[in-house]
């Protein structure tokens, strides 16, 4: 009997300098399932994933989650038919956001995926952290959350500097001063919205943890990593994994309050003060480095692809043993200045050679 192959759909390709999750995802699942059909979904023509080397088979443009459901919606019914999937996994924060009021919609389309619950969501998001935090007995920063800039100057009142300046979505800022704290607040809320987050700076080092949760509490598969090296945005660009029962409790409370569906990554910092992990966030998605535990025997996105489509999937998964390290290597990837024009001018991206001639 023909076993026909997945066809999956897989967005947040970018591998730059601050590097996406879809693009390692896209690997682990070709170290598993290597005759994968995987359509790649971007919001930019410079996506590097689109053109490396057992990339994706075909990539569509898709307007910003910005544009709201009915537009993001109709994007989506286009390309299913052109080139049907079967499965779809977005990777990017912002998207979630979105995604996870539309989870009857991509049933109706008899499409399968693996979001958390709206609640869920909401309830780790960094504004409402703290109340998180204290339900289930973990530190956290002090934090508050800002609408303006004179909500900020109030708030850094109570804070203190140094302090962090997050955005809703994405980017941290450390702010020492007052024209530094201007100048990222109207840079945040201008690039992300409202609320962006002001929190207390705390002195240790970064750890952050990976998993799939299982809907009901449980934890399919959990690999926790030391940061080592950190690039000059706090971006993780080397680290080696660990076992330590505190944080693997830690990550297990946190996850059985939330009742978390799917993929997420925990960030935390041992704050020397007090001796204790303290949480940072706690993001609804693969981390960037989801394709390191693949390359030692852990594959986090095969056994989600296992969850979502059916099958049997494992209570959980190998334990990643501690020692592996990973550094993260950069190299430019192939593409023609007449392929990124097409890419850039065309609301459909077609499917494109990884090394046109």
């Amino acid at each position: 009997m023909n076993v026909q192959p997945m066809r999956i759909a897989i967005s947040g390709l970018h591998r730059g300098e601050n590097p996406q999750p879809g693009a390692g995802i896209v690997r682990s699942l070709r170290r598993r399932f290597p005759d994968a059909f995987i359509v790649g979904l971007v919001y930019d023509a410079m996506e590097s994933g689109i053109y490396v080397e057992g990339g994706p088979d075909v990539v569509y443009a898709m307007p910003y989650p910005t544009a709201g459901a009915d537009v993001y919606l109709q994007r989506l019914d286009e390309i299913l038919a052109r080139t049907p999937f079967d499965f779809f996994l977005p990777t990017l924060d912002a998207e979630i956001e979105l995604l996870a009021y539309l989870e009857s919609g991509f049933a109706s389309r008899g499409l399968t995926t693996c979001l958390p619950e709206v609640e869920s969501l909401h309830r780790r998001s960094k504004n409402h952290l703290s109340a998180l935090a204290e339900e289930c007995d973990v530190e956290v920063p002090e934090t508050e959350a800002i609408y303006d800039l004179s909500g900020a100057r109030r708030a850094i009142g109570r804070l203190g500097y140094p302090c962090m300046v997050k955005g809703q979505y994405y980017d941290a800022r450390r702010v020492v001063n007052d024209i530094e704290l201007a100048s990222a607040v109207n840079k945040l809320l201008g690039e992300w919205g409202a609320p962006a987050i002001l929190q207390r700076c705390i002195n240790g080092p970064e750890f952050n943890a990976m998993g799939i949760g299982d809907g009901e509490g449980g934890i399919i598969g959990l690999c926790c990593i030391r940061k080592t090296i950190l690039s000059d945005k706090g971006k993780g660009c080397g680290a080696i994994t660990i076992r330590d029962e505190k944080l693997e409790r830690l990550c297990q409370r946190l996850i059985s309050a939330l009742q978390w569906r799917g993929p997420f990554e925990i960030e935390v910092m041992m704050d020397e003060e007090i001796g204790d992990y303290s949480l940072i966030e706690i993001n609804p998605r693969f981390p960037a480095w989801v394709d390191f535990p693949s390359q030692f025997g852990v594959n986090f996105p095969a056994a989600l692809f296992e969850m979502m489509s059916g099958g049997k999937t494992p209570a959980t998964l190998p334990v990643c043993q501690p020692g592996h390290f990973y550094v993260r290597h950069q190299i430019e990837v192939l593409g023609h200045v007449d392929q990124l024009a097409e890419l850039a001018t065309s609301v459909d991206f077609s499917a494109l050679p990884v090394h046109p001639v």
